[in-house]
């Protein structure tokens, strides 16, 4: 295997590779990266941890093709490292790869390619295409509120729906539920799917949507498509494979209450400051916050022994009944914070009741369902 190529495009290439490499696998060739040179003056990059694979083609001046496997992390570090230029690339006796640039010289060892596991393949599967800042929206309205313990694979993802006119992400960890969903606009081509993407796979997605905003000559686009269990993403020279979680999400329609409750109507940066403030004297793992509302004001209070106490109070519009209500003050921030608009919409129907977030107006349709506390 021999090949030249500029720094820069092998650097590109293994930044959006190594990642996925899985270093505390007890599988060592799961650490490594698989470089497949090509005789068409490609080489493929590719990594993969079992349940996510990432590959990506760049383009180089391949005099011999080959495939090897060697540490992700390790040819990372050294490429990233190298002087500006372009890259020579050998591989000898033994699996021994060999790395120039101008006078800098590495010698690293490596893995036979076919030792590597196969990444899924989605074969003649369609791809639908879907605008990567719309993909990118939904994710934003809706990761902080997957749960974060892998036990509980039924939470620890997104819910990803489509049925040719609207497009919907929902996640929820049990004490909080977030929906978020956008029509598709006029001409787009949207199949009808329904997958349960982990919470490895929503943040490697994000990573391919910023991948595509930064290419400003393209319009961001992400094609999607999924089979034999698998999700796959990709657009231009990157794809990635996602194993979905084959789990059964909550029923989410039966969490969001179908009575609309009193509204409380304030400014979005006005009740996210309060919060920010009160929080600081809350209950370090509760984080508790108190809600006393009235007709015109919201007073927020907090109490900590160990601390000491806070309160504000907000102009707000408000006509209901008199409530008090306890939340934790960060999913509550967590909602607010992800959205754009300069109002938000606090509905309440009483102290036992879960409250919901919306906004006044947003290019998602979104709902941010919390439960309350007893404080």
């Amino acid at each position: 295997m021999e090949l030249t190529i500029s720094k820069k495009s092998f650097l590109r290439g293994l930044a959006r590779t190594h990642g996925v490499a899985d270093r505390k696998s007890s599988m060592p060739i799961l650490s490594n990266i698989l470089l497949t040179a090509e005789e068409d003056g490609t080489l493929r990059l590719s990594a993969t941890d079992l349940y996510l694979g990432v590959s990506a083609i760049v383009k180089a001046d391949v005099k011999e093709p080959g495939v090897i496997a060697v540490s992700a992390r390790t040819l990372f570090d050294i490429v990233k490292n190298l002087p500006e230029g372009e890259v020579t690339w050998t591989v000898g006796e033994n699996q021994a790869a060999e790395i120039r640039c101008g006078k800098v010289r590495y010698k690293i060892p490596g893995m036979p390619g076919d030792d590597f596991p196969p990444l899924p393949n989605p074969g003649d599967t369609e791809f639908a295409d879907i605008d990567a800042n719309l993909l990118g929206n939904l994710i934003a309205h809706t990761q902080f509120s997957m749960s974060s313990d892998d036990t509980r694979p039924h939470l620890a993802g997104a819910l990803f729906e489509g049925d040719g006119k609207v497009v919907r992400m929902v996640t929820t960890d049990g004490h909080r539920l977030s929906k978020a969903e956008v029509k598709q606009g006029d001409g787009a081509t949207m199949l009808n799917f329904s997958m349960l993407v982990p919470n490895k796979g929503i943040s490697e997605l994000k990573r391919l949507i910023e991948d595509s905003k930064a290419d400003k000559e393209k319009k961001p686009t992400v094609a999607i498509c999924t089979t034999g269990g698998n999700a796959f993403f990709k657009r231009e020279d990157i794809q990635l494979s996602v194993k979905l979680a084959d789990e059964q999400f909550p029923p989410y329609a039966k969490v969001i209450p179908s009575q609309k409750g009193n509204k409380v109507r304030m400014g979005r940066n006005q009740i996210i400051e309060a919060l920010r403030r009160i929080s600081l004297v809350a209950n370090d793992k509760s984080g508790g916050v108190r809600l006393q509302i009235v007709a015109g004001s919201l007073k927020i209070t907090s109490e900590n022994p160990d601390v000491g106490e806070g309160s504000e109070e907000l102009d707000i519009d408000y006509a209901g009944d008199d409530v008090t209500i306890g939340f934790n003050a960060r999913y509550l921030l967590d909602a607010l914070s992800c959205l754009t608009s300069d109002d938000v919409c606090l509905e309440i129907s009483g102290e036992l009741d879960p409250g919901v977030v919306k906004p006044e107006s947003e290019d998602v349709d979104f709902v941010g369902v919390i439960m309350p506390m007893r404080i």
